[in-house]
């Protein structure tokens, strides 16, 4: 869909805004919001009072800020309550993160929270009188303001925006009745748009349920559905073909290797460089080389255990719902290396590729689940004899490698699938992006695209 543009332009006097319709100001946000960057942190003080606290996560994964959220219990000072409780027309944004791209994400607040208070590392932005809060929130949604803060922002291990560069942030300014009918019809056009995605992430998931059902039928069951069965003695695992062997891993594993701990840059080795493999390698459960990391020069003679094809990779210490994730190697670039983090595993008279769909069931991770241990709930760790004890059915080699063909065939349609669904959200992630930008900066004008009834909706909110 294409929309109309004003008649009239001139030129910003900002370099990266351009022009921007005539009759529209360019303003410091300072003189359009008030900016107060919060300074509540989550400790409780008995001379405090008790209050719920807006912390960087609700206003990271959240459009608006709304009463359903589950807020942290926390205490404020008088003046801090007094200063930071969230009124509705407020925008809250993230001033300082890991890095730049998570700078100034934004959160809008549609009604007033009397008992809420924004949190540390975040800054709350409330909109003067001649200013619609949610056309501000709708600004900071936008590629023109995202680029202007991830330039202004500052740090080396932890970037954040500071107070001077947010207050002289240059916004385009149009008239508040218009600010309005911008951002209701934005209010609009991203449901639409948010209703898509929702569409595609659900087939997403439908498409990973199938995926595990497929593979756990025929790794357990087999392809012929007539064969006789036979009680496994397993609870978990039922009943298995009559022919097939119930026994640990161990006996098939024919050797576990792991590498070694090297100084590396972030980025992916090229052919003449060499890598290590980032443990990211196998977090979607397919294996990725390009996950990996440039060794530097003077750690190169330390680097240990060269990838090698048909083998699988395991993840040995990672998060509760990583640690032992997999992934099949099928071909091997000669420059890449293990960590100490990561097994490779090779397997005796067995179809490796059988032996990685078993692991992609969610009999192993519940298996997993259930024996690794950590110094932390957030990193768990898996021995190599936890491993080796997992008990599986075999088939003979041949069938192993027919159902092992079968799968590839089966889960490829089913990938293939999920990638479109994952460009699809893509493409409209974009394209969201770029309405908002294209309305908030005077690209389009949409004006006369929101109807009275939207208009008088929007003139409502706190703004």
């Amino acid at each position: 869909m294409s929309f109309p543009r004003y008649k009239r332009y001139r030129d910003s006097g900002v370099e990266w805004l351009g022009d921007v319709p005539e009759h529209w100001d360019v303003r410091r946000l300072k003189e359009v919001c008030e900016v107060f960057p919060s300074n509540v942190d989550k400790k409780t003080y008995e001379n405090e009072t008790p209050v719920l606290l807006c912390n960087y996560t609700d206003v990271y994964y959240n459009e608006k800020i709304t009463p359903h959220i589950d807020f942290m219990a926390a205490t404020a000072s008088a003046d801090q309550i007094k200063k930071f409780t969230l009124r509705g027309g407020d925008t809250i944004i993230t001033k300082d993160s890991e890095t730049a791209d998570d700078i100034a994400i934004a959160a809008y607040v549609p009604q007033d929270l009397p008992n809420v208070i924004c949190g540390y590392h975040l800054s709350m932005i409330h909109p003067r009188e001649a200013t619609c809060g949610a056309f501000i929130k709708r600004l900071f949604d936008s590629i023109y303001v995202k680029s202007c803060c991830a330039v202004y922002a500052n740090g080396l291990t932890r970037v954040g925006l500071g107070q001077y560069a947010l207050d002289n942030l240059e916004m385009p300014f149009p008239p508040k009745t218009e600010q309005q009918t911008i951002a209701a019809f934005l209010d609009r056009e991203t449901a639409k748009i948010d209703a898509l995605i929702a569409e595609q992430q659900r087939l997403i998931e439908l498409l990973k349920e199938k995926r595990q059902a497929v593979i756990s039928h025929a790794v357990t069951k087999g392809l012929n559905p007539n064969v006789p069965m036979k009680d496994s003695g397993i609870d978990w695992l039922g009943e298995v073909p009559n022919h097939w062997e119930v026994r640990p891993i161990k006996f098939v594993i024919g050797k576990i290797d792991s590498g070694t701990s090297v100084n590396a840059i972030d980025e992916p080795a090229q052919n003449h460089e060499i890598g290590v493999l980032k443990t990211s390698c196998v977090y979607s459960g397919i294996f990725d080389p390009a996950e990996n990391k440039t060794v530097i020069e003077q750690e190169i003679d330390r680097v240990t255990c060269p990838l090698k094809a048909d083998t699988l990779i395991v993840s040995r210490m990672n998060t509760p719902d990583l640690v032992g994730a997999t992934g099949l190697v099928t071909a091997a670039p000669i420059n890449i290396y293990l960590p100490d983090r990561l097994w490779q595993v090779s397997f005796s008279d067995t179809c490796t590729a059988f032996i990685y769909f078993w692991t992609q069931t969610p009999v192993y991770r519940a298996y997993i689940k259930s024996v690794c241990a950590g110094t932390s709930s957030s990193m768990q760790n898996l021995s190599q004899d936890q491993f080796r004890s997992f008990i599986l059915a075999l088939p003979t080699f041949d069938e192993q490698f027919r159902i092992a063909e079968f799968l590839q065939n089966e889960t490829a349609k089913l990938d293939t699938l999920t990638t479109e669904a994952k460009t699809a959200i893509t493409l409209l992630q974009e394209r969201r992006t770029a309405l908002i930008s294209a309305a908030v900066t005077g690209k389009i004008d949409v004006r006369g695209l929101v109807s009275a009834k939207t208009e008088v909706k929007a003139e409502t909110v706190p703004c």
